[in-house]
């Protein structure tokens, strides 16, 4: 009959479950519908809906809950601590529901900092909990004595110390963090009696219950997704991670290390103040023994020459060996090498200098891959004179909340398919980049990327194949961006790229945004999967500049998003911006760009040279300039291709076509007696002077050409001589060798420097011709053009005015030195068969 009423039982608990709820949020509770709630309530609401449980809330305060579950009244009952007198009467599942901790929270006025404060306080504690029985033997350990005042829960318990019937209270940190404040209540240092929950049963009546409990657990922990992250952000915050180790933890520690110094040191303390008692000191070597076992923290002793002199129970059971094995070894003899060489230097430190070191440490075993993280606090023991005797130290075994609090931050900041940063990310770094261009004033792009019809790849290849392209989209956007940009996606096929420090020039900072485009474009092309079902892959990309205060988070978005639907719009793989003139403007330069890529090969390019004279208007020279006549646009201003082509890496060909040009030109004119001396002067591009063999280059061309090095000026801007000076300083020299001869060009309007004219291969300056454009006006250009003039003749170096338009500035600049023109005066421009040689028509016979 008894075993027939058994069965029966058991079938019932496996349709209802009669679980005891007290009320302890917010890890348990009743909702406002009489359900429990709760994050283990919810966890188990979670599990029951699976299993087909009926859950039957039983309201009961924790002792009675306790009793209840004994006596066979209800069948579950969550949050219940492990403990070896409970797991005796109690049945428990394997895997833990939550890690907790204990915690002494104190009213206004109190000054409670350490354990022994404790003594003569009235402690509002939960009855018959282990947090009572734990306080009662540690204060009955050290002679102090408290007034309990036990309570039914722990709100109760922060009351007592709100309405001044007790002085301090005891609860879990889930309970404390959540309602300290607001009972007027702070917590104190005292942390204690780390702790791991349970759903318990009694009995063996729920076995199978807890069993299935265990399965859950095991699985929903590894899903970053599961139900168990839910409930635990759901009741406690998506940065949750960053209480798990809360900034008290430091004092906690601290506390701890405290206590240990006053226990280790009791015999002497005993000694001095009960000096009669001398036959206790072995009860309390024992007392104390126990006391360490007890604690569930990582305690040892070791020697100065680090060995392992005492180990509590719990370091014998994270290393798996007996005391007797871990006594008088090393650290060596359990741990890989890096993780001994980080605990050596710790040690050191306590030990030859005397520190107290509190740090993270993460230690491997020889034959493990996983990392176990502990905080740990060191401190050096002394003797009655102060010399340290030993290192005392204590961990706590933290991984597993770090490992929750980088799964997360991973949650909260990261899309998980991909591992980009998420929306909420990408927000947070376009409001720092909109923060600092609101004071520089420089130019940032936001790009919005979306694939053109994904949903079709969703529809015939089914949603794994769409994760896939996902993925395989972000690796090659990935690679085609800097890491210093923020590429983010939003969600389903949409993507975002942050571009931030692109200049002050509005036009340039539109080029660059282009350029990367471009690239993303190709790269989501190059994302088509390998196999032959994979469908062509297209994006489209809106853009938006901004700069300036006016530079927001909202606009920016709305902005990208509209440019974004006008790419859409004209058909797919395809880039817009925001503004419709930065558009036109961009294409123009693009189609610009392009048609300057066919220029060499359709000879649209050519060279005009313009004389340059000495004083009696003689004919000594020529400076070579670059002409580009457009089929369609005529000729085009040489101010407005040849940055393009600079910026487009042109200027490498066209460059060398041009030198390439003067040199044969030189060639032919060493023919002839009247023109062998007659020099060309050659503008350089500082990305020409970049190119490692660009040296190598010229030397070529001169033994091809036969031209002479010395009769090639070549010409450099002060902007080239100030980017990487020792690199062009050893170009310069070499060319040198070779017979080259440098010009300074645009002398004064750069970043003069006396330096660079002292230390490099330099034969000739040139003032520019804003400065002589006014100088029989301004006295400030006048004063200007007479010190370079000085300036160079003391150096050794010829001068050339550049600009010069009229006998007055030529007769001037004679007066005060100048031996080489440079204008309109003599000569504009022109190409190679209507340059007039040998003495011009003096202009003053004007």
């Amino acid at each position: 009959m008894f075993v027939a009423l058994l069965a029966l039982s058991l079938t019932a608990a496996g349709d209802t479950l009669r679980v005891g709820v007290y009320h302890n949020p917010p890890k348990l509770q009743l909702d406002d519908t009489e359900r429990v709630s709760g994050i283990l309530g919810d966890l188990l609401s979670a599990m029951a809906s699976r299993e087909g449980w009926q859950l039957d809330p039983v309201a009961c305060h924790w002792q009675a809950c306790l009793q209840a579950l004994q006596r066979g009244e209800i069948d579950l009952l969550p949050d219940v601590g492990w403990s070896e007198a409970r797991a005796e009467r109690l049945d428990f599942h394997e895997v833990p529901a939550l890690h907790s901790w204990s915690q002494v929270y104190q009213g206004r006025g109190e000054t409670v900092e350490a354990a022994l404060d404790l003594g003569g306080k009235r402690i509002a504690v939960l009855q018959g909990s282990m947090q009572h029985g734990y306080l009662q033997q540690l204060l009955d350990s050290f002679g102090a004595e408290a007034a309990w005042v036990t309570v039914s829960g722990y709100a109760a318990a922060f009351e007592a110390v709100r309405d001044g019937e007790a002085d301090v209270a005891v609860s879990n940190h889930f309970f404390g963090g959540w309602q300290a404040a607001e009972y007027g209540l702070r917590d104190t240092p005292i942390m204690f009696q780390p702790a791991r929950l349970f759903y318990a049963s009694s009995g063996g009546r729920q076995s199978q219950v807890l069993a299935s409990i265990d399965g859950y657990l095991e699985r929903w922990k590894a899903d970053g997704h599961s139900p168990y992250y839910a409930a635990l952000q759901r009741w406690r915050g998506p940065e949750s991670g960053k209480a798990l180790v809360p900034p008290m933890i430091w004092w906690g520690m601290a506390a701890l290390v405290l206590l240990l110094a006053v226990a280790l040191g009791g015999s002497l303390l005993l000694k001095r103040r009960v000096a009669a008692r001398t036959a206790d000191l072995e009860k309390v070597k024992d007392r104390l023994s126990t006391i360490l076992d007890s604690v569930e923290a990582y305690i040892y002793i070791k020697t100065p020459d680090l060995r392992y002199e005492y180990a509590n129970r719990k370091v014998c059971e994270f290393l798996e060996l007996p005391a007797e094995q871990v006594i008088g070894k090393r650290d060596s003899d359990f741990f890989d090498t890096e993780t001994v060489a980080s605990l050596h230097r710790n040690d050191l430190r306590v030990i030859d200098q005397g520190e107290k070191v509190v740090t993270e440490e993460v230690k491997i075993f020889k034959r493990g891959s996983r990392a176990f993280t502990f905080l740990s606090a060191k401190l050096p023991l002394r003797d009655s004179q102060g010399n340290i005797q030993s290192l005392c130290g204590i961990s706590t075994d933290i991984t597993d909340y770090r490992e929750i609090q980088a799964h997360n931050h991973r949650l909260t900041f990261y899309d998980p398919l991909t591992g980009l940063p998420n929306r909420r990310q990408l927000l947070d770094h376009l409001e720092l980049v909109t923060k600092s261009i609101h004071r520089s004033n420089r130019y940032a792009a936001l790009l919005f990327i979306d694939l053109d019809n994904f949903k079709v790849v969703n529809d015939l290849q089914g949603l794994h194949r769409g994760d896939e392209l996902l993925h395989r989209v972000a690796e090659r956007l990935s690679d085609a961006v800097r890491e210093s940009d923020t590429l983010a996606r939003l969600g389903a096929d949409e993507f975002v790229l942050l571009l931030h420090d692109l200049g002050e020039d509005m036009s340039r900072a539109a080029s660059a945004a282009e350029r990367v485009a471009e690239k993303l474009l190709a790269a989501i092309l190059d994302a088509r999967d390998i196999d032959s079902r994979g469908l062509p892959t297209t994006g489209s990309i809106g853009i938006t500049l901004f700069s300036g205060r006016e530079a927001s988070v909202d606009t920016a978005m709305q902005q990208a998003d509209i440019a974004l639907q006008q790419a859409k719009n004209a058909g797919g793989n395809a880039l817009r911006f925001f503004s419709s003139e930065m558009q036109s403007a961009v294409m123009a330069r693009v189609h610009l760009e392009a048609d300057l890529h066919q220029a060499l090969q359709r000879d649209e390019l050519d060279l005009h040279y313009q004389v340059q004279v000495d004083g009696d208007t003689h004919v000594t020279g020529v400076e070579a300039l670059l002409r580009w006549h457009h089929p369609r646009r005529g000729m085009v201003s040489p101010g407005v291709f040849i940055p393009l082509a600079e910026s487009s890496q042109l200027i490498l060909p066209i460059g060398h076509w041009v030198l390439e040009s003067a040199c044969r030109q030189l060639a032919v004119w060493a023919e002839a007696q009247e023109t062998e001396a007659l020099t060309i002067s050659v503008n350089v591009s500082s990305v020409q002077f970049q190119q490692a063999d660009f040296v190598a280059q010229v030397k070529r061309l001169l033994d091809e050409t036969g031209a002479c090095p010395e009769r090639l000026i070549m010409e450099v801007t002060e902007s080239l001589l100030m980017d990487d000076p020792e690199r062009v300083r050893d170009t310069m020299t070499a060319l040198s060798e070779l017979g080259i001869r440098f010009g300074l060009d645009d002398f004064g309007t750069g970043y003069s420097s006396l330096n660079y004219l002292k230390r490099l291969p330099l034969h000739q300056l040139k003032i520019d011709q804003s400065f002589v454009h006014d100088l029989l006006v301004d006295p400030v250009d006048a004063a200007i053009v007479e010190t370079t003039i000085t300036l160079a003749n003391s150096l050794g170096l010829e001068v050339t005015a550049e600009g010069v338009e009229t006998v007055e500035q030529h007769e001037w600049l004679k007066g005060q030195g100048c031996h080489s023109f440079q204008g309109y005066l003599y000569s504009r421009p022109v190409p190679i068969g209507e340059l007039v040689l040998g003495v011009l028509p003096s202009p003053l016979d004007s």
